[in-house]
């Protein structure tokens, strides 16, 4: 059903007045709220209308009505007027996530809490998948007999370092060997490539490994095994605001799933795809858990591609015009400071 003016005006004066509220809009607030001279009778009419074709709804046996998920999605995507970020606010973002240094950790960290604070929501920012990320090169450090680094550089210049244990017999010249020969067979290919690769060729029995391919392969495979990804998190305790014993039942659910990773995980992965920014509404994903909270999410990017996001977990009811640009601009902050940080490393020497 295409909406025409009226109904339009109805349904965002609905929709703006419980956001505000949180309570069911009526017909004489949506007489002296909206923009048309309509008696209430007419607008119960339209009201009417608008509930058959499921933009709006009537809780229980309240003479009122609340916005669907349909009638949220068509003010977000049709009519929503967001909020300019203030200069002060942009400033603020950008001192915070610069303060702790060039961290990768860190700085997630610190924009997980910077985020929530603004938003006053639970924030989440997840950790860049490596395996959509590419080899730039792998080198080995001998730390002693038995132990050694190996240093992941990645596009953008990412770095990954992990200890690994090994025959003592391996050499600081062996370890140079087996990087070289790792370099020249992966350098310019995916994280997922290079795994998937590896894997394949040491369960391959037909191969017979000659040592100096066997033991570089098993290093490698070491070397990204896991996928090293987090979500971190803050601002749980802004659920409880503003909630009531009938919404503890909700709220459990709620964080039943930011205990799990592979849920959150799966998520928040089909925003990183996206260009600009996603608003998922718990109704239209058909997740209990989310049933009345929408996620508000954008992807920060590094040598080109996306490759993590920021996002927060809110009401249905929140001010989207508000919240919607203040992640925008973080996870352009974020990218930004992460192109300073890693690109300008790209392509120089590791030390030791």
């Amino acid at each position: 059903m295409a909406l025409d003016q009226r109904q339009t005006d109805i349904l965002l004066t609905i929709v703006k007045n419980y956001i505000l509220t949180g309570q069911p809009v009526g017909s004489r607030t949506v007489a002296k709220d909206s923009s048309l001279s309509l008696s209430p009778a007419s607008i119960r009419n339209i009201m009417a209308d608008l509930t058959d074709a499921g933009y709006i709804e009537q809780p229980h046996t309240s003479a009122g009505r609340i916005p669907t998920a349909h009638g949220l999605r068509y003010y977000l995507d049709s009519n929503l007027e967001v909020e300019p970020v203030s200069p002060e606010v942009r400033e603020k973002i950008k001192s915070s996530l610069t303060s702790v240094g060039p961290d990768l950790s860190q700085t997630l960290s610190q924009t997980c809490k910077i985020l929530s604070s603004l938003s006053n929501q639970i924030s989440l920012v997840i950790t860049p998948d490596h395996q959509a990320i590419r080899w730039q090169r792998i080198d080995f450090v001998l730390l002693r007999p038995g132990l050694i680094m190996s240093i992941l550089v990645m596009e953008g210049g990412l770095i990954r370092n992990k200890v690994i244990s090994v025959d003592k017999e391996i050499s600081a010249d062996d370890l140079v060997k087996f990087g070289n020969y790792l370099n020249e067979h992966y350098q310019g290919k995916t994280l997922h490539y290079v795994r998937s690769s590896v894997l394949a060729q040491m369960k391959n029995a037909r191969i017979q490994f000659e040592g100096l391919y066997e033991k570089a392969l098993k290093l490698a495979h070491e070397s990204f095994d896991d996928s090293g990804r987090q979500v971190y998190m803050e601002g749980t305790h802004y659920v409880f605001q503003g909630s009531d014993s009938a919404d503890i039942n909700k709220m459990r659910e709620l964080f039943r799933m930011l205990e799990e990773k592979s849920k959150l995980l799966k998520l928040l992965d089909k925003t990183i795809e996206s260009k600009n920014i996603s608003v998922i509404l718990g109704q239209e994903e058909k997740w209990d858990e989310l049933s009345d909270f929408t996620v508000i999410s954008s992807p920060y990017s590094l040598g080109g591609s996306n490759i993590g996001a920021v996002s927060i977990i809110g009401p249905t009811r929140m001010n989207y015009s508000k919240i919607i640009p203040a992640v925008d601009l973080t996870a352009k902050i974020l990218s930004q400071l992460l192109r300073e940080i890693y690109e300008n490393k790209a392509g120089q020497n590791l030390p030791g």
